[in-house]
Formats: structure tokens, sequence, C-alpha cells
């Protein structure tokens, strides 16, 4: 048996390299190996290999731009166009100026109020929050609505308090109006020409019984459209379409009223505008309780 040190152990570049021959006596044997493969040195990345120029081509050469599309807008519009004429705040006369003055005097004193409308509802001291809530822009409302009577504005003012105590609207959350909206029958997107904030209606899409949320839904909608309103602008724009709507899907009558009591009496002059589609003659007493 020969000695495992006599036998000479074969170079790794003799077996790499195809075109070296084999031992004395023995034919050389041309590798089936590709071009690519054939030396460590043939290891190296593609892009050495090309020349100088055409590396630097690969390298420079942006992408292509996308096309320019001229559909409609996926962004999320977070306030008017820059081309919306918005209002300016109106300015007020003497006489005008004197009645605020008033109800803000009357409303400034107030320490407390009614927890719910009843007449013998107990007063309940009144929260920082709606103290916030009356500001510059909502005693004018409510002078504008009751025809700048002082008396009449101080009611409304204190009655709308009241109301939403008792109704909780300050208390409605996201969780608490999600399963109303998971159809998105109802949307606030984008503003019209006056930058109103545009509050959609979509009737076909209800999806759930009737029942006391959803009328808080509503009212929840509202006070999210009146936050996305820009300045100077204190009105909304009410859009109602009535397309695939079935029998069941539209507001009733008592359903109406009660949006019209949210509308008329506790939002006053914040409906600046409605636009009603596809309109049935089934639906003509919810649109005319609107109008």
């Amino acid at each position: 048996m020969a000695n495992p040190e006599s036998v000479q152990k074969p170079d790794i570049g003799t077996i790499l390299d195809t075109k070296s021959p084999m031992a004395d006596g023995q034919q050389s044997v041309t590798s089936n190996r590709p071009d690519s493969i054939r030396s460590a040195g043939s290891f190296q990345s593609a892009v050495s290999t090309l020349p100088e120029t055409e590396t630097e081509t690969a390298v420079t050469t942006a992408p292509p731009s996308p096309p320019v599309t001229t559909g409609p807008t996926r962004a999320v519009l977070t306030g008017p166009s820059p081309k919306a004429k918005v209002p300016h705040t109106p300015v007020l006369t003497p006489q005008q100026q004197a009645m605020y003055a008033q109800v803000l005097s009357a409303v400034s004193a107030w320490k407390s109020i009614p927890e719910s409308s009843l007449r013998e509802a107990k007063n309940v001291e009144m929260t920082q929050d709606e103290r916030m809530w009356l500001t510059r822009e909502c005693l004018l409302r409510y002078l504008r609505a009751t025809k700048w009577k002082v008396p009449d504005a101080l009611k409304r003012l204190q009655s709308t308090l009241s109301w939403r105590r008792e109704y909780g609207a300050d208390t409605f959350t996201a969780e608490y109006i999600s399963p109303e909206n998971e159809t998105g029958k109802q949307v606030i997107q984008g503003y019209d020409n006056e930058g109103r904030a545009c509050l959609y209606l979509n009737p076909a899409r209800q999806n759930t019984k009737m029942s006391d949320r959803q009328i808080h839904h509503l009212s929840y909608m509202l006070d999210r459209t009146i936050d996305m309103l820009p300045p100077g602008q204190e009105t909304t724009c009410l859009l109602i379409n009535f397309k695939g709507a079935a029998g069941g899907s539209i507001p009733t009558v008592g359903q109406a009223k009660a949006v019209l009591n949210i509308l008329q009496n506790h939002n006053p002059e914040r409906l600046g505008r409605a636009l009603i589609s596809d309109r049935k003659s089934g639906d003509i007493d919810v649109c005319l309780i609107i109008s």
C-alpha cells in the first residue's frame, strides 16, 4: 500500500484550469462548464464586465415618469380650493353691535343651566366645553335666527345647551357611531365653491334598523362637518342622493322631524345649501320638511 505522504495533492488551480493537461500520459479534457464559471475571476459582478460608458448609462438613467391622470383625486381634502369664495365676516351696525353686547354680557354671567328641557329640571353648573361653545359667531347666529331679538336669542341659546346635555351630543364617540357608518351612508368629503364643507347622505346604503342611534349618527356627522369649516364660513352643504334607495331605507317622517329639530332649532344658520338628487314621489314629505 502506498505511503499517504508520497501521494501528491492536486493543485486547485489545475482543477479549475480546463486548458491545463492532466498527468503525464493522459489526454487533456475539455470542460463542459459555461464560460461564466470557468475561473475564480469569472465571479465578478456582471456590471463590472460592462464597458465604462454602458455602466454609467445604466446607473444614471432615471425611470420614466408615470403618466399624468385627469381622473378624480384620491387625496383627502383638508381645506377648500384656493379659488373658493369664502365669505368675509360681516360688519355689524352700531345697533347690532349693541345687541351682541347685551347677549354676551348675559351669557358671561351664566353659572348653571337646566340639565334637560323639562320644566322641573334642576340647574347644573356649566362645563368649560359649554362655555367655549358660546363663541362670538355662535351668539351672532342665534341673533340672526331670532331677527335680532335679544330675549329670544338668549332663550334659544340656553335651550340648545340643555338639549345637548339631554341628548348627549357631546358624548357620542367614534366607536359608538362606527356601526352606523360601516357602509358609508354618510360621508364628509370636499368643499363647494363658497368653502362649505360637504356632507353626503346616501339612504341606499342603509345598514341598520331604525333606532335613536341613526339620528345620533347624523348629529355626530354634522358636528364633524362644522369642525371642517374654514374661518369665515359658518354654513354647511348637505347633499342627499336617493338613487337605489328602497322604501325601508328612506327616513320616516318621524325621523325627518327629529332631523329638522337638530338643524333648525339647535343648529340655526348652519345649512347654507342642500342638494337632493334622484328624488322619487315617495320622498316628497322628507324633502319638503328639510327644505
